[in-house]
């Protein structure tokens, strides 16, 4: 994590980017500024919704995805992996498409990612995905990923209950990737199709890490967003919507916030195709448990995790534009 730039600011900092600065940006893929920063005070139906983040919830996904023991993706047992995803994707928001995209994996199995809604419906799209592969030091034996990324999964399941009844101008779609661990080979494979489909996604949320209990209990929740990297074009409007997560962590949460560079993770496939992209994450990369079969419910900060899921639906919510 070496190559990270972190900027820390308020959690209310950076309402909104210059109009001359938005224009800038390929058409297409730049938030109306009218719209993603409309409500300068705090929505009461954003409000309302993150409200109904459980940690309850929270707590059993992340139970169960550490109790398969591991969820390497070459493992034997893998395909159980995805049914449970497929499964828990289906009770998350009935009646909406759920499909399995194939990955080939170095070792010559086939894997897949899981995904959740419809991304040609003929509006655009505000794309959440959290890989759903875990690793350790002995990937075959224990993985058993409860922040990386059972964390980051719980999350994404708890925000579509929450959100799926709702009605939106844009189409909110998740998937959960595999092969994460493996080079990001589930996300690049998801990645370039949805751009050879031409998939209108607005924005990327990725969600890697968000349950470490670090040794500082006022270390901040990190606040990702494309600054350069492989397209430039899209900077623009991933630096919109990260400094609008910004302000509704301040608004929603009680984190203290920090802002940087995407890296990483299953984000960078997106980003190289020019998708805008942002994330969350934790900083649990710089802690003990971090890919170990050490990495266990046990050791997770399940309140930080509560808040996390909170910025999240408030930030799919306001994104994906409350009709």
């Amino acid at each position: 994590m070496t190559n990270r730039r972190f900027f820390v600011t308020s959690a209310l900092a950076g309402l909104a980017l210059p109009r001359m600065l938005l224009a800038q940006a390929a058409p297409g893929k730049v938030p109306r500024p009218d719209i993603a920063f409309r409500v300068p005070n705090p929505d009461p139906r954003v409000a309302g919704l993150v409200a109904q983040v459980s940690q309850e919830r929270l707590r059993a996904d992340v139970n169960a995805l550490a109790g398969f023991g591991t969820r390497w993706a070459e493992g034997p047992g893998y395909g159980a992996v995805e049914d449970w995803m497929a499964a828990r994707l289906a009770e998350a928001g009935p009646g909406q498409v759920i499909s399995r995209q194939p990955v080939a994996l170095p070792m010559g199995s086939t894997r897949h990612n899981v995904l959740w809604g419809d991304a040609m419906s003929g509006r655009e799209v505000i794309l959440v995905g959290a890989h759903l592969d875990s690793t350790s030091e002995n990937p075959g034996h224990a993985a058993p990923g409860a922040n990386d990324n059972g964390s980051g999964i719980a999350a994404m399941l708890e925000a579509l209950r929450i959100l799926s009844g709702q009605g939106f101008t844009r189409s909110i779609v998740a998937v959960a990737f595999t092969g994460e661990e493996q080079n990001l080979l589930g996300s690049t494979a998801c990645a370039r199709y949805a751009s050879h489909a031409g998939w209108p996604i607005e924005l990327m949320v990725n969600l890697d890490m968000l349950g470490y209990r670090p040794p500082d209990p006022a270390a901040p929740l990190y606040i990702e967003y494309d600054r350069g990297n492989a397209t430039p074009v899209n900077d623009v409007a991933a630096a919109a919507y990260g400094r609008m997560a910004v302000r509704l962590a301040g608004e929603h949460t009680g984190l203290a916030i920090a802002e940087t560079d995407i890296w990483d993770s299953d984000y960078m496939p997106f980003e190289q195709q020019g998708f805008p992209c942002i994330g969350f994450y934790d900083g649990g990369a710089s802690g003990p448990p971090y890919h170990t079969s050490g990495d266990v419910p046990e050791l997770m900060d399940f309140d930080r995790l509560e808040q996390a899921t909170r910025l999240l639906v408030a930030t799919l919510a306001t994104a994906a534009e409350l009709a």
